[in-house]
Order: C-alpha cells, then structure tokens, then sequence
C-alpha cells in the first residue's frame, strides 16, 4: 500500500535527506525529491512517448512513463525499478520492463503557487509490445524515432514538458545504449535478409523438378521462417563478431551460411513441437501440420510436417558443409551443433515427460529449460559463431556461461508470457500452457507458495484440456496471490545480473559489452 504519496528528499546529489508529503514537496519552492523519467526504446530504436495530463503542463508531449520513488508502508522506499514498472503500468498499461540508471539532472519549475523541484534520474529500457494509455492519465501516445524526437524537441520546445526537454539533452550529448543493439541488428539483417530470401528462391526452383509437394516444403518453411526475429541468426553473427574484430558487409556475408542453419534448425525445432503441443497456430498463421491436414486430413498433416522439419535439419547441414571456412572448423561447428540438438531432444522428451506428473522437482525442471531451450536458443548460435571466428577456450566458456543464464531468463519469461501474455502481440493463445499442464517454474513455484483451495484449483485446472479463459482468470489471480509471479520476475532479474557478470571475460569492446548487456535485457524485457 502506497503510504498517502510520500515523497524521498534528496539533496543535488541524491543524497538523502529524510520524507515529506507530496503536496508540500510541490507547493510554494517545494523542497526537492527524487523523481524519474523513463524511456522505452523498441528494436527500431524508436522512443514511446505520451501526451499527458498534468496540473502544470497539461497537454504537453512526455517520456514513455515519469513519477517518483515513494515511501511505502512497512518503511520501504521503492527503488527505480519498482517506481517505473509502477508508473508504466498505471500510465500505459505496460508490464514489467528492466530498467538501466543512465544519469540525472536537476531542475525546478514554476506556475503560480505550484512547483517541480526534483533530482531526477534518467532510466532506459527496452520494450517492443504494445501499450494501452490511461484515459484518465494520458490523453494519446506513440512511437517516434530517437532522431526525429531530438529533432522535434529541438525545434518545438514548447510542446514537451520541460523535464523531457532537459532529459533528451542530456541523453543526446552521448552514444545512446539502447540503440546500439538495435543498430546492430539492422545492419546484420540488411545482409542477411536479401541472402535469406535468394536462398528459399533459389530451394524452391531446383525442387520444382521433383513435385509441386516438395516446392511447397520450401515455401512453406520460407514462409514459416519470416514470420521470427532471427535473433538466433543474429546470435551466430555476434559470437563471430565478438572473436574477430569489426563489423563489415563482407564479414557478414562469410557467415551468413551458418546464421541460415540455426534458422532452419529453430523452425524445424519449432514445426515439431507444434505437433507434440497440438498447437493450431505460431506467429499468428496455422502450424506447419495444420496447413497440411487441409488437403487430406490429420494424418496427413502430421506426416508431412514432421518431412518438412527433417528437411530444414538437413539443409542446415548441408550449408555449413558448402561454407567457406577451413574443413576442420566446419567439423567442429557440425559436432557441436550436432550435440545441441541431441541435447534439445533430451530436453523435449522431459518436457512431454513432465507433462504427465506433478512429482517434478525444481531441479529437473531447471535441467529440462537448459536442454530445450538455452543450448539450442543461446549456447549454439554464440558458441559456433565464437569457433568460427577463432575465439579462445576461455572466451568460448564465458560465452557459455552468459547464454545459459540468458536462455534460463528466457524460458521464464516465456513461461510468464505463456499466462499473462497478450494473445495479440504473441499471436498464439494463451491457454496452450495450461491445456497442455506444463511443468514450468511459474507454475512450480506457484503450488510450493499456495495450499488449501487455492492449491486444488491449480491442481484441478491446470492440465485440463477444455480450460477456458475464465479458468485462466482464475490461475492468474492465484498466482500473482501467491507471489509466484513476483518472484519469476527476481529470479529473471538475477538471471540477467548473473549473465551480465560474464561479460568483461567475453569482450572488453565498450560497444560490444553494451550489445550483449542488451541482449540479455531484451530476454527478459520481451511481450513475444
């Protein structure tokens, strides 16, 4: 409970200085607190802004979310965390983003009796989902590139609150982190994207020659394909990267062969567990087995899928074998890739395993999450670019250390998404979890931190074939009671810090070491 809107006093430095009612801290010159702007970049390093509604700077353009840290009941002072995820949440609608302190100012302003006399800090996140604005908040928000919101705030001052002016100035003066992952990405998919689509062109021409069936796999799979964010194609790129020096279209281009692979490898992954999961859709179009089952039934469609999923497997190895690097590199990045998928599969029969029995322990759940999802999705795409690209042993198992706690963070936000996610912005439903009785850390935790009746309707829904969304309603409101969403969203948190402790033994490239620290932030941060 938030203890009547009490403020922190601070001093210029942030120092503290003691509490005071809000209204006083407002009134007169005030007495200066601690406050907060946030900015939420999305992958187009694009910044969400607000038109909001305020006592003093009604109707002007704001950051993605600002309030202060305040003193609750029980003695806790929130931390910037906290605050943010408090703010974005009543003002946008927005659900928990990581967030980064990346400076402060102070400032003060004046109309009439009123007042703003606050340190305030400057806090950026990552975020690509949708926001739904507070009507009695906000009165319109949007998307705007960074640059042409510095462009606009510079020649239209007078449309932004002066907090915003004051906090795109400061953050402007240097190298925004948000934008270089962001960046990043762009440049490594203008390369890949033009080579993916020759590619499937080229696939689907030369299989014209056996039967229109076979064309369609290629099709099928090209289209299956565009729907992802190629992150693990991009992954492959910053493992290579980070071994061997700049970035160039032409460095690129060299290991472009082996990003295609661990694309096709994640959708073949991908089309058979839609098939294990009975699901209908993925990346809001029908499975792979169901677009097939059209033509003559179920059978049908589950045979071809799992052919057309084989097919991805085989291709991934046939262009790491045509690749241009030394045959023995090429070996090494076969074996490996080789034993992730062993591993994934280990992976994927425990998670059918575990669907069938509440007596899994937490161990084997943590284990079953590093085999299906952090080896293939995080541990192979960094490790293989690293080989390739001639990394040191010690620089190789640092990287393996990041990928694991990211593909652990991973899978628990996925398993957060799978409940509390937005259906739109996942474009999948999210009752398959619990249809299906995942055995997943939130639900884990959820029947260790409940008893009595709350513990009997996990018990009796989840698992249950014909759940309906009034059941997931009642699944969601237990688990947030039972602070097992909470503590997911710590556990995600460490996950992240653990991950980013392995970052100086990878690279000591400042640029670099922010791109990685985005990439685990951007695991945890992500609606999809």
């Amino acid at each position: 409970m938030i203890k009547s809107q009490t403020l922190i006093l601070v001093d210029e430095n942030d120092l503290f200085g003691g509490y005071a009612p809000r209204e006083k801290c407002h009134q007169g010159e005030g007495r200066r607190h601690r406050a907060f702007v946030t900015f939420l970049f999305d992958s187009q390093n694009r910044v969400t802004l607000q038109r909001r509604k305020h006592r003093l700077f009604d109707g002007l353009w704001d950051l993605t979310a600002v309030s202060h840290p305040l003193h609750l009941d029980g003695g806790h002072d929130e931390t910037y965390q906290e605050a943010s995820d408090r703010a974005l949440k009543k003002e946008m609608g927005i659900d928990h983003v990581p967030i980064k302190n990346v400076g402060a100012f102070n400032y003060f302003a004046q109309d009439g009796n009123n007042c703003e006399n606050e340190y305030c800090a400057i806090l950026t996140g990552n975020y690509d989902g949708k926001f739904r604005p507070n009507k009695k908040e906000v009165y319109e928000a949007k998307k705007v590139k960074f640059g042409d919101f510095l462009k606009d705030i510079g020649g239209n001052p007078e449309k932004y609150t002066p907090w915003a002016r004051l906090a795109a100035k400061k953050l402007s003066k240097s190298k925004l982190p948000q934008s270089l992952l962001s960046e990043e990405l762009a440049e490594f998919l203008r390369v890949f994207e033009p080579y993916f689509a020759n590619y499937f062109s080229k696939k689907t021409r030369v299989a014209k020659k056996y039967s229109p069936i076979i064309s369609r796999f290629y099709r099928d799979l090209e289209d299956f394909s565009s729907g992802g964010k190629k992150m693990r194609a991009f992954l492959v790129w910053l493992g290579y990267r980070v071994a061997g020096g700049p970035s160039t279209a032409l460095r690129i281009k060299r290991i472009l062969p082996i990003s295609l692979a661990f694309e096709l490898i994640h959708n073949c992954l991908l089309i058979h567990d839609d098939i294990i999961d009975e699901s209908d859709t993925r990346r809001g179009l029908p499975t792979i087995h169901r677009r097939y089952e059209k033509r003559y039934g179920r059978h049908y469609g589950l045979s071809q899928a799992i052919l057309v999923g084989d097919l991805a497997i085989f291709e991934a190895f046939k262009l790491i074998n045509q690749s241009d690097f030394e045959p023995e590199l090429k070996v090494d990045v076969s074996s490996k890739i080789a034993e992730i998928i062993r591993e994934t599969i280990y992976g994927q029969a425990l998670d059918v395993e575990y669907g069938y029995t509440r007596d899994v322990s937490f161990r084997e759940i943590v284990q079953k999450t590093d085999l299906k999802t952090a080896r293939y999705s995080f541990v192979g795409p960094l490790t293989c670019g690293a080989i390739l690209g001639g990394a040191a042993k010690q620089k190789q198992q640092a990287m393996v250390g990041f990928a694991v706690a990211c593909g652990m963070a991973f899978q628990v936000q996925d398993d957060i998404l799978g409940v509390f996610g937005d259906e739109e912005i996942l474009r999948k439903s999210v009752l398959s979890d619990m249809r299906e009785g995942k055995n997943t850390v939130l639900i884990y935790k959820t029947r260790q931190l409940t008893s009595g009746k709350d513990k009997n309707v996990i018990d009796r829904l989840w698992g249950r074939r014909d759940a309906s969304k009034a059941d997931l309603a009642k699944i969601q409101k237990i688990i947030v009671g039972s602070g097992a969403l909470a503590w997911c969203r710590e556990e995600n948190t460490r996950l992240v810090r653990r991950a980013k402790k392995y970052i100086p033994k990878i690279t000591r490239d400042i640029a670099l070491a922010q791109i990685f620290g985005q990439v685990a932030d951007f695991v945890v941060g992500r609606e999809k």
